[in-house]
């Protein structure tokens, strides 16, 4: 005769430590405390008699038995989820989209409206949480690609990079050569990620050693280094998808005719069932009609 079910909390506790792979981070998105989590997995274990959790050397890794088990425990999650929004028929739908602070701010929320107005019965929550992860949301927008087997990963939008500054640094600028007067905005992105875009990447297309004989402050967000721009404390690298706002007003200009392929492209993350739900499917519509018309 099978076991009884284990109680409904070990196993949202298990989900989100799974998740998590940290008790304390389980506890501060449950809201409750570190022994609370500890009690919950241990009862778990218990009732199932296996260990789903290694703790080693202060590291939290899922047993062979945690990692077959956490994706049908999401799974079923997930199935209650989708019951509760078609018998309120989704009047209290609620969709978690994922994305960069600076493409949230610059991007995605100017337009958000169209698509609210669209599907008012829709709720959405924009989420940008530095230590988020892909399975906290039901769609993100990234320029990473990080692999999970049960995600999708789709090309979403493409965008030109190019620097940009105030209109009073513009005028100091004839040539490229010119930039090493210059203070240049760097962002810690360009640092740890390869593929995303830098200084040293920007001169590299152009043939050009890397000129920056003054070291410029750095920033986790482009938003910052676009600000510190926009006050003329040097120069940034733009994306266009996220400047094209402020050159139209006036705040930053594109200097130097200089045409160059250095690029960044954005993916669409989403696990592969989401296109099961509604709210999901109108909005990965949305997205990518936006992207066409941008």
């Amino acid at each position: 005769m099978s076991k009884r079910l284990p109680p409904l909390n070990s196993l949202r506790v298990f989900e989100v430590a799974a998740r998590r792979l940290s008790f304390t981070r389980a506890a501060e998105e449950l809201h409750v405390t570190n022994a609370a989590v500890s009690h919950q997995i241990k009862l778990l274990e218990d009732h199932l008699g296996i260990d789903l959790f290694q703790r080693s050397n202060n590291v939290l890794k899922l047993t062979e038995a945690g990692e077959l088990y956490l994706p049908r425990i999401r799974e079923g999650f997930k199935i209650f989820q989708q019951a509760t929004d078609a018998l309120l028929n989704d009047n209290n739908a609620l969709l978690r989209v994922g994305v960069p602070p600076s493409f949230g701010s610059k991007w995605l929320v100017p337009r958000l409206y169209r698509f609210l107005n669209r599907h008012p019965h829709i709720r959405v929550e924009i989420v940008s949480e530095v230590d988020r992860t892909y399975r906290d949301c039901d769609i993100s927008i990234d320029f990473r690609r990080t692999q999970f087997a049960d995600f999708r990963i789709e090309p979403f939008i493409a965008t030109e990079v190019f620097p940009v500054c105030s209109p009073a640094i513009a005028e100091q600028l004839q040539t490229p050569t010119d930039l090493s007067r210059q203070t240049l905005l760097h962002e810690v992105s360009a640092m740890n990620d390869p593929d995303y875009p830098s200084w040293q990447s920007w001169f590299a297309t152009l043939g050009l050693p890397n000129q920056e004989s003054r070291q410029g402050p750095l920033f986790t967000l482009a938003l910052m280094a676009l600000q510190a721009a926009i006050d003329g404390q040097g120069i940034a690298l733009g994306q266009a998808l996220l400047v094209e706002y402020d050159i139209a007003a006036g705040r930053l200009v594109r200097p130097l005719n200089v045409e160059t392929p250095l690029r960044l492209d954005y993916y669409l993350i989403y696990a592969a069932d989401m296109k099961e739900n509604p709210a999901f499917q109108a909005f990965h519509q949305w997205l990518v009609s936006e992207a066409k018309t941008r």
